[in-house]
């Protein structure tokens, strides 16, 4: 009877170990997916064309590489899985910034874009001459985003439809209202030398008044930010003057899960202010 339940609790233990790699499996396989089309359409995006087919095998290595070298370094399994975890992480995180601090840029670019198009246009030329005359002196990202768009014009795409492409590569309010007015001066054929420049004036404004807006809740986020950090403060001061106290944390059941609970706290904590500095920007 002993040796009957001895094997099906083995059966048992086999069945959820294959269950649990063909998840993890499957889940590794998504987020390779999701990693490699979000790479290829943001770097497409950015015009940054380069083969990113090595990408998965070097987040793989970062990943191990940072395990291995936490595990050296505190002899914890948790933490080392912890940090290899969010290993996986950062090719995503690093690309998003990237990918909006191009956008602030373009954003900042556009207002003294606004008005050189609107003076252009007062001259006498027509919105495509002068746009072409503005991206051959502007700088990246305005000129490679705007000499896109009368490249996709030259190859036989409407203009609505090119500038309708840019707003979706960027999606931002004033690249929104900017394509808008652009494609009404498109299809009326009216001068909108006097709207560009108004509308200059009020994307300048709105950027004021976000960076105003960063200035007054820096204080508060920094705030937020450094009470975070103080839990792994506190462990590092209280490991150099009780480190068997803090040993039993991450040997024992309990402590672990102690830890557990308080990484999972602290992620809570950080994606609700990412969301509510988001939700004010």
């Amino acid at each position: 009877m002993i040796v009957l339940a001895v094997i099906l609790a083995g059966f048992s233990l086999a069945i959820a170990f294959w269950i649990g790699q063909q998840l993890f499996s499957q889940a590794m396989q998504r987020y390779r997916n999701l990693l490699l089309n979000d790479a290829k359409a943001n770097l497409r995006d950015m015009f940054v064309f380069i083969d990113i087919s090595h990408l998965w095998p070097a987040v793989i290595c970062l990943a191990t590489g940072l395990a291995l070298v936490s595990w050296l370094v505190f002899e914890q399994v948790l933490i080392s899985l912890l940090v290899g975890g969010m290993a996986l992480f950062l090719p995503r995180y690093a690309l998003s910034r990237a990918v909006r601090a191009r956008a602030d840029k373009f954003e900042q670019q556009l207002p003294d874009a606004l008005l050189a198009i609107s003076s252009a246009m007062r001259a006498g030329v027509s919105l495509g001459v002068a746009l072409k005359q503005v991206v051959q002196h502007a700088e990246s990202p305005f000129s490679q985003e705007f000499g896109l768009v009368l490249r996709e014009q030259r190859v036989g795409i409407p203009l609505s439809e090119a500038l309708s492409n840019l707003h979706r590569r960027i999606p931002l309010e004033s690249i929104q209202m900017t394509t808008s007015l652009m494609r009404m001066a498109a299809a009326s054929g009216g001068s909108v030398a006097d709207l560009l420049e108004r509308l200059s004036v009020t994307i300048r404004a709105r950027l004021y008044l976000k960076m105003k807006m960063r200035v007054l809740t820096s204080q508060g986020s920094m705030q937020a930010w450094i009470i975070g950090s103080l839990p792994l403060v506190l462990l590092i001061v209280l490991n150099i003057i009780d480190p068997y106290s803090i040993d039993l944390m991450f040997r024992t059941l309990i402590g672990q899960v102690v830890l557990g609970v308080i990484v999972m706290l602290e992620t809570i904590g950080v994606l609700m202010l990412r969301r509510i500095l988001k939700i004010q920007a």
